[in-house]
């Protein structure tokens, strides 16, 4: 490994697209104002009245893929950083757990809190709850635990209170699952990462949350390991560049299908010559789920390891304003829902037309608020309690560096 090549202390880049993938999930969510009774889905996202939907159709019909991507960078993210920390002893338990209950409880917390607050001021306002329907005390336990995306819920499409946390509940869960993994040294054993990841694909088609999470998490790991592999090898910067361009292929092609669909009537044409006698659901469904598939599988993959390549050959790809909204996408990606159920709120009980939902104006006034929000929630509220806490109970506290930013999906 050339001194060029060697491994980055970290990955601003990484940093920047968790929280471009925030605003991406943020911005989906928007179609919830549009649901009857903000809970029933009577119509599809292209016959929704959604803002400026010519313009960004792509990200409203397809956030799910940046959820992916969090697991993604949190699996490439947690085996750089403390997969061999914990094989060698280095990090116990307590302290891996320490940090990342301090990472994502303090957000989780304040937020359940809010929308047990507003969903029964919002029941009184319209008659019903905000898009989330199992708002009792049963499933505000399960939130409390963190365990509300185990299968103990009562209905796993519809999770109580804050919707979005459900991948925060996935994600702990994973960090048990990856502590056991790396402590029984298992972490350099490419056979077990790709049965993981099998299982998770098979997983999520029974229970789609925790299979989703298990799946792109230990892809992540892959990934890693390709990227430690390709930096042993000769001309690391040539390798970066054919892997960038990789990356550019890719995008390209999904890009050029999502605008011509020329691969979707090429498949069509395809699923009906072998495998006739079958609907138009079914080819449809078969088509999107291979689509899908190639790009959890492909894209994100290179798309993660060509900015890793990059900033590893040529240096911090590091933008002030890009680091800040990286920082805060955990915040983002949380608080975005009780500010959703304020906005119902306040336009239910001041008697405004929904249709204010479609107006772009409204969508920029919702980000306005949530974005700078965000950041000084990170910064002012879970950054001094991590300090404080970490400090009472981490014996040997981790690097300064990677205390706030070891985890994307944070």
């Amino acid at each position: 490994m050339t001194p060029n090549s060697s491994i980055p202390k970290y990955f601003f880049s990484l940093d920047a697209i968790r929280g471009f993938a925030a605003l991406i999930v943020v911005l989906c969510h928007w179609q919830f104002f549009f649901y009857k009774n903000y809970f029933d889905m009577t119509t599809t996202i292209a016959e929704m009245p959604l803002p400026l939907y010519s313009w960004l159709a792509i990200f409203y019909n397809h956030a799910f893929f940046a959820v992916d991507l969090f697991f993604l960078l949190s699996g490439f993210i947690f085996f750089w950083f403390y997969a061999d920390k914990i094989s060698n002893r280095e990090t116990s338990f307590n302290n891996f757990i320490c940090y990342r209950i301090t990472r994502l409880y303090p957000v989780h917390f304040i937020t359940l809190l809010a929308l047990a607050f507003l969903q029964p001021m919002m029941v009184k306002a319209s008659g019903g709850p905000f898009i989330m329907r199992n708002n009792d005390a049963y499933h505000f336990i399960l939130n409390l635990l963190v365990i509300h995306s185990w299968g103990f819920e009562s209905l796993p499409v519809f999770n109580g209170f804050n919707g979005p946390s459900w991948s925060v509940s996935v994600e702990f869960f994973l960090y048990l699952l990856f502590f056991l993994i790396s402590f029984r040294r298992l972490q350099h054993k490419i056979v077990w990462l790709i049965g993981f990841t099998v299982t998770g694909a098979i997983l999520q088609h029974f229970y789609s949350m925790i299979g989703q999470g298990i799946y792109s998490f230990f892809l992540g790991g892959l990934v890693f390991h390709f990227y430690k592999w390709l930096l042993t090898r000769k001309n690391v910067e040539r390798l970066a560049i054919i892997v960038t361009g990789i990356a550019v292929i890719l995008w390209l092609i999904v890009l050029t299908e999502y605008a011509f669909s020329y691969i979707r009537h090429f498949s069509m044409h395809l699923m009906q010559h072998f495998l006739p006698g079958k609907n138009q659901v079914f080819y449809t469904a078969l088509f999107d789920l291979s689509r899908n598939t190639f790009f959890r599988t492909f894209v994100s993959p290179a798309t993660v390891l060509s900015l890793a390549m990059l900033e590893t050959t040529i240096g911090s790809l590091k933008v002030k304003w890009l680091q800040v909204l990286g920082n805060a996408s955990y915040a983002i990606y949380l608080i975005h829902f009780p500010l959703m159920v304020t906005f119902a709120l306040v336009t239910s009980i001041c008697g405004i037309d929904r249709q204010v939902f479609q107006s772009p104006y409204t969508l920029m006034l919702f980000f306005a608020i949530l974005i700078p929000l965000s950041i000084v929630i990170h910064y002012y509220f879970e950054l001094p309690i991590q300090k404080s806490v970490r400090g009472r109970l981490v014996k040997k506290p981790l690097p300064v560096s990677v205390i706030i930013k070891d985890s994307p999906i944070d």
